[in-house]
């Protein structure tokens, strides 16, 4: 998962991807046109500490990284003499879009490629991605100062435009004042300054898989993802997880800060209080999108509990989803450290089950703690005195979209058909 963003200038570009740092903290990084050449600057690390310089020259683009292809390492966006792309995704079958260590960087040369056969580059970007398999959001950059975005044909990443802004999420254009329209899937379109030139669907396509994730975890409350605001969604999974999975319970605490949305959810339906009872230190990143080597230190920083909110009680603990189970045993120890009588995990999406192919950092069954244990053996593992977690029907409700989402990552059902030397490649890749 990455946020990617585009503007008239680098500078404004800049604020967009403070406004997305919370989908990638690995590296950030932009390209823009100075002259007739393409301008770099970008690192590893948050976006204040990647880009120390920021010019007001443009058209730009940037990019936030949450790696899941490629290595740690990579920065987008990726650019050669004429062209920058950044996107937000995965690609399973890049190997046979170029000869390339990872998809961003096949996407390029791909589309250098298609050009040097003579197309324009809309139709190059057109071509390529039509062979693309997998998730994606993009924006590209040409020296001539044209833009050129697209969503995949099953809209599993989000994009919001008002040119020549463009953002991973609507939050992050009104937050520079902007109103703003969702890209439609199966959309490429070229932008020239404040207009939009071309517009084309990529492929003959009328299946839909939007990410039940972005719900779930990353995208910020406040943003809208196919017409549905994010923290309604999140209310409502935590208002049907309490109807599903009731406890017995003094207090509702969130983990913040994901999880705060679903615990008002949950609170509402039980008439248990809700309280502030685990603090987040705001000086630590999120630990989901931390390279593994991080995570372990990250969680044992990242939170502390209110004694006064937690001793002598039952607590109902509300986080929105549990993939490795890294945080979650420690944040139990924690609250009956603090004195709590017992502690009751709910988990406001279905268990984490099976890999993601599409673009979430969870690239192998093994690592899945849904996958190996129920959740009366996940309560004894914590040292929980019960776990409950939605249903994928449950889920399907609060969000709304029907049968309009992806949901392979809860299921092990998959949008479309992955083979084999498709998922050894991207294990190939992954990291």
């Amino acid at each position: 998962m990455c946020g990617i963003a585009a503007a008239g200038r680098a500078d404004e570009v800049f604020v967009l991807l403070e406004g997305l740092q919370h989908r990638g903290q690995e590296s950030a990084g932009i390209a823009w046109i100075e002259g007739n050449e393409i301008k770099f600057v970008g690192g590893l690390g948050m976006v204040k500490e990647a880009i120390r310089e920021i010019p007001d020259r443009g058209p730009a683009i940037g990019h936030v990284r949450y790696s899941t292809s490629g290595g740690y390492s990579n920065v987008q966006p990726v650019y050669n003499k004429k062209i920058a792309l950044a996107f937000n995704g995965n690609i399973v079958n890049f190997f046979q879009l170029a000869n390339a260590r990872w998809d961003a960087e096949a996407l390029l040369l791909a589309i250098t490629s298609e050009i040097t056969k003579g197309k324009d580059l809309f139709s190059a970007t057109k071509e390529v991605l039509g062979k693309a398999k997998g998730s994606y959001s993009l924006v590209l950059l040409h020296n001539s100062g044209r833009v050129i975005i697209a969503r995949d044909p099953y809209g599993f990443r989000p994009l919001a435009i008002n040119p020549p802004y463009v953002a991973s999420e609507t939050a992050a254009l009104e937050d520079i004042g902007l109103n703003w329209i969702e890209v439609a899937p199966n959309r490429i379109i070229e932008i020239e300054g404040e207009f939009v030139v071309r517009e084309e669907e990529i492929v003959e396509s009328s299946k839909r898989a939007y990410c039940a994730f972005e719900y779930v975890y990353f995208q910020r409350p406040e943003s809208y993802f196919n017409g549905v605001n994010v923290h309604e969604s999140r209310k409502r999974m935590g208002y049907i997880l309490a109807r599903e999975k009731p406890a017995d319970g003094d207090v509702v605490i969130p983990v913040p800060d994901s999880g705060r949305s679903a615990a008002i959810g949950f609170s509402i339906y039980s008439k248990i209080p809700l309280d502030e009872g685990l603090v987040k230190n705001r000086y630590v990143g999120r630990s989901f999108i931390m390279p593994p080597t991080l995570r372990e230190q990250i969680t044992l920083k990242k939170y502390g509990v209110v004694r006064e909110v937690v001793e002598g009680k039952r607590v109902v603990l509300v986080d929105d989803s549990i993939v490795r189970g890294t945080t979650m045993k420690k944040i139990v120890r924690m609250i009956k450290e603090k004195g709590a009588r017992e502690v009751h995990v709910r988990v406001a999406s279905p268990p984490v089950r099976a890999p993601c192919y599409m673009g979430i950092d969870f690239p192998t069954k093994e690592e899945l703690i849904a996958s190996r244990y129920n959740e009366e053996e996940m309560a004894r593992l914590w040292n929980a005195d019960s776990v409950g977690y939605l249903s994928v029907e449950g889920l399907k409700e609060a969000i709304g979209l029907g049968n309009d989402l992806c949901l392979a990552c809860f299921t092990g059902v998959y949008p479309f058909k992955i083979s084999e030397d498709e998922v050894r490649a991207f294990l190939r890749t992954h990291r």
